[in-house]
């Protein structure tokens, strides 16, 4: 204030010695006779030309005070004392304020006796994979679209949760997996630079699509979709789990070529603009400046009326209380106050990631101040206004809140959710997080649930998202109990628990019914796989093993340069040998020509694909042709040296016989199964299948086969007895499902559509 009580002075001086010239001018006794006659006349002007003075000053003033309150506001950023690390080239010394750090969950328990059972091992390889088997795609351009599995759009948040457990550390020999292999390097970086460029497209969506789509009206008008944008639910979240990506990349390769590109830096500052407008959202502000010139920027966000209060701004909040507002949660639902604490907690963390980053990394100076007074800010809100008392528990945390008083006491699966603040790495009131999680774990939550199903008794927070499955648990919640446990039995109970919660398929669902696990949402939800990937990893060093489980690329379409895996890259199928196995057998079904048309078409994609052919015109058993199938898989099964055997009906045929089987299936067929099918509207489809040449498909095979004397016993009703054999297999093991492979799509190996083969 100094200087500015100078300025004020100097005008103050100027304005006093004006109006003294001026009284001097006007107070002159010595003034001849044709002056004093003017006199009177001379003392009114003068008196105008003063009150004009006066005025300029005053303006003068305002402006000067207008300039100065700014730069005080500057001066306030710019006095924080950065908590940054920097080099001082001239002194050669490293100077450290803030340090941020890994988060201190999941407890890593690898160095005591496991406790897992095989199985356990088998499903976690099975669940690390899945994302990078099923779910990316690895583009030009040193692109990575990752989808969420039954959903085919990448999320911001989902995307950046399923590649985590590949950043984590001391994953394998001391290193992570994607220090480990170059493969899965470039899926990281080609995904922090794809979610680079859907940020800079619009930074309030949350979902993005591979290719431009055509919308309606309503949806681009109410909805906000153009372009590659899926779904426009702003969520505070979504940002926040990309820089926590970005900062454990940064942790794994420090001069990485990716974290040095102008579109990082910009997605992370746009972001942080957005967080600092949105804690002034009740006062309608937006972010502006060259990189916000998307079609929806320029303007306060608005989404659907219907979903969010106030012709779509949402409820009431408090813009002084230094919380950044979120429309949406992490489920998709919208939020009831606009301050979602977990949320808010996990800004808070990645703010002091971007902090570190922004220092070492991108030298910028500005957004490192930004970033650290937001983060005291949010923090200081979350202090004050994010802590509730409660009249059974005491203080705890609330779930959402809206700076005027009123809050909302539950918890969601979701993460961020309350129960995932250790894991987040927020630094937490330790008795205000165990008041919590004990009203989390109660009927006062509503959304705790417990159940009872095959003598296993589930709990466990669920989400008011999936209303449609009674009492529902999300896996995720009961993963995060787990991730946050000191306890090594309670964390394998957790595991044995997750795995019968998937009733047979192996998988972690979206949610389930504890008192019927076998009633679920979302079959292929990739994002709780790799959460209970990262489980039992904190548990045992037995996974990943290269011996129990490898991995293969969905898709990988960037051919500019030859990249190396590691010892965890399947080799896939380009030096695969195949032998197509098929019979026909000539009864009221088939004829003769149509027999001879069937084989043929079989026996023709042999030959130009140099693989085996095993091809039957009789029956080596009059009971049943039905049974020809599983004698035929058995046999060969001894006799063949090939690597798959695929099965066809006689009713289906390859419908393009110039498909490249090896390429085709690529990423889908995988030793570790013992069996390869699609589904259709009835189930498991049999009539195409693959099984692999290894002794646990031998002795599946065998199995069904010995089954055929029961079910000619016990007659199925559609007479798909080898369909009913597989079903008595499964009800007597149903771990076996866990073997089976049925999530290949009907178009890859059972459908017209692509043209490979086809039931006719």
């Amino acid at each position: 204030m100094a200087s500015t009580d100078r300025y004020l002075y100097s005008l103050l001086s100027f304005g006093s010695s004006l109006e003294s010239a001026l009284n001097i001018g006007s107070s002159s006794s010595n003034k001849t006779n044709r002056y004093r006659r003017t006199k009177k006349k001379r003392r009114k002007s003068l008196g105008w030309i003063s009150i004009v003075f006066i005025i300029i000053i005053i303006v003068w003033l305002i402006v000067i005070i207008l300039i100065f309150g700014r730069l005080e506001d500057e001066d306030e950023l710019n006095s924080i004392d950065v908590p940054s690390y920097y080099v001082n080239k001239d002194e050669g010394q490293q100077k450290q304020a803030h340090t941020a750090r890994l988060p201190k969950y999941p407890i890593i328990h690898r160095t005591q006796p496991r406790q897992l059972t095989d199985q356990a091992i088998l499903q976690c390889h099975k669940a690390l994979w899945h994302t990078v088997g099923t779910t990316v795609s690895v583009l030009p351009n040193n692109e990575t679209f990752v989808i969420t599995g039954d959903i085919k759009n990448l999320w911001l948040r989902d995307s950046a949760a399923q590649i985590h457990p590949l950043l984590l550390p001391n994953t394998y020999n001391g290193k992570s997996l994607v220090q480990l292999d170059a493969k899965l390097e470039q899926v990281v970086s080609g995904l922090i630079l794809k979610t680079a460029r859907y940020i800079r497209f619009d930074p309030y969506a949350n979902a993005f699509s591979l290719h431009i789509k055509k919308v309606s009206k309503r949806d681009r008008d109410i909805l906000g979709r153009h372009g590659y944008i899926a779904t426009w639910n702003y969520e505070l979240d979504s940002a926040a789990y990309y820089m926590r990506m970005i900062y454990f990349f940064y942790k794994n390769f420090p001069n990485h070529s990716i974290l040095k590109m102008q579109e990082v830096h910009d997605a992370v500052s746009i972001m942080v603009d957005v967080w600092i407008a949105e804690q002034k959202h009740e006062e309608n502000a937006y972010p502006n400046g060259t990189l916000f010139d998307c079609v929806h920027c320029g303007k306060p966000y608005r989404y659907n009326p219907k979903e969010l209060k106030r012709n779509g701004k949402g409820t009431k909040t408090n813009s002084s209380a230094g919380l950044t507002w979120s429309g949406f949660r992490p489920s998709d639902d919208a939020c009831v106050y606009g301050y979602l604490i977990p949320a808010n907690m996990f800004a808070v963390v990645v703010l002091g990631y971007m902090e570190e980053i922004a220092t070492l990394i991108w030298k910028d100076a500005i957004l490192v101040k930004k970033a650290q007074k937001l983060r005291i800010e949010i923090d200081e809100g979350i202090q004050r206004y994010g802590i509730v008392q409660h009249k059974t528990y005491g203080r705890i945390y609330a779930y959402e809140v809206d700076g005027l008083g009123n809050s909302l006491l539950m918890d969601d699966a979701n993460i961020p959710s309350l129960l995932s603040v250790p894991y987040l790495g927020y630094e937490y009131d330790e008795q205000v997080f165990a008041n919590t999680k004990r009203f989390l774990f109660s009927k006062d939550n509503p959304f705790f649930h417990r159940g009872k199903s095959g003598g296993v008794e589930y709990s466990g927070i669920g989400s008011p998202h999936t209303h449609f499955i009674p009492s529902g648990i999300w896996p995720m919640a009961m993963i995060m109990e787990g991730l946050i446990s000191n306890n090594v039995t309670e964390k394998v109970i957790l595991v044995e628990k997750l795995m019968s919660s998937s009733a047979g398929t192996g998988w972690m669902h979206e949610s389930f019914n504890p008192n019927n696990p076998k009633r679920f949402s979302r079959p292929w939800f990739c994002w709780p796989d790799s959460l209970f990937a990262e489980l039992v990893m904190s548990l045992t060093d037995a996974c990943p093993r290269p011996q129990y489980g490898k991995y293969t690329v969905n898709e990988w379409l960037d051919t500019a340069a030859t990249i190396n895996g590691s010892v965890f890259l399947n080799p896939g199928l380009e030096h695969s040998s195949l032998t197509v196995i098929s019979a026909c057998i000539p009864g009221k079904r088939f004829k003769d020509n149509y027999i001879n048309a069937s084989l043929s078409n079989k026996d023709f994609f042999c030959n130009k694909w140099g693989v085996e052919c095993v091809l039957a015109r009789e029956g080596h058993d009059s009971r049943s042709a039905k049974w020809e199938k599983l004698y035929l898989l058995n046999r060969t099964l001894y006799n063949s040296a090939s690597d798959w055997l695929m099965w066809l009906d006689c009713d289906a045929v390859f419908t393009n016989l110039d498909i490249d089987w090896r390429q085709h299936l690529n990423g889908y067929l995988d030793k570790s199964n013992v069996l390869t099918v699609s589904k259709d509207k009835n189930g498991i489809n049999l009539g195409v299948l693959f099984v692999p040449n290894t002794n646990a498909s031998r002795q599946f095979i065998s199995q069904m086969w010995e089954k055929r004397n029961y079910i000619e016993m016990h007659p199925n009703k559609k007479e798909l007895k080898d369909q009913a054999a597989l079903e008595k297999l499964q009800e007597e093991d149903p771990e076996l499902n866990q073997s089976i492979n049925d999530e290949v799509p009907q178009e890859k190996i059972n459908s017209v559509s692509f043209l490979f083969t086809n039931k006719v």
